[in-house]
């Protein structure tokens, strides 16, 4: 199909293969300064924690406890580490601890995480009875990604905890 004009005829394909590319190109660079506008990320994180103490008298106390992080000004290349620790009960400790990467972009993996269960006579003890690996976590800017664990004793299996870990890329 083809449109008159006061100069001559013009044919659809041409435009059509104009427009296109000219839009992309409009559309990229905005994206590109975007991802380059924060050189440094905050990024936040909480662990809900539901922790049971297996006591061989009376009742087993549950203890639910939160525990907030905001690690600040991370820059791109580099990491960070976070670390969440709760103590209960006068002999239980958990530790949940992972490394923030920033990547070009804004957006922050969440490497290398473990959560350490210790139990013995004080909440200061290096007796480690349970560990957990915390999945690889993926965020780009203004996300929020969870994750859920469970860790246990391998001496007394009844003392426990169960963990949601959610972090913010904000």
């Amino acid at each position: 199909m083809k449109i008159r004009h006061q100069r001559g005829t013009l044919g659809f394909r041409r435009w059509r293969a104009i427009l296109i590319p000219a839009a992309a190109v409009m559309v990229v660079p905005a994206l590109a300064v975007d991802a380059q506008a924060a050189p440094s990320r905050t990024v936040t994180s909480n662990a809900a924690m539901r922790i049971m103490d297996y006591e061989t008298f009376g009742s087993n106390p549950v203890y639910n406890r939160n525990s907030f992080v905001t690690t600040a000004d991370i820059p791109v290349g580099e990491t960070r580490d976070a670390q969440h620790t709760v103590k209960v009960g006068g002999e239980i400790r958990v530790e949940v601890r992972f490394t923030l990467q920033h990547d070009t972009g804004g957006f922050i993996h969440v490497i290398n995480g473990l959560v350490l269960l210790f139990e013995g006579a004080s909440e200061d003890t290096g007796d480690l009875d349970g560990v957990r690996v915390i999945p690889h976590l993926f965020l780009w800017p203004g996300q929020t990604e969870s994750t859920f664990i469970h860790v246990y004793s391998v001496e007394e299996p009844d003392d426990k905890a169960d963990i949601t870990l959610t972090v913010r890329n904000p």
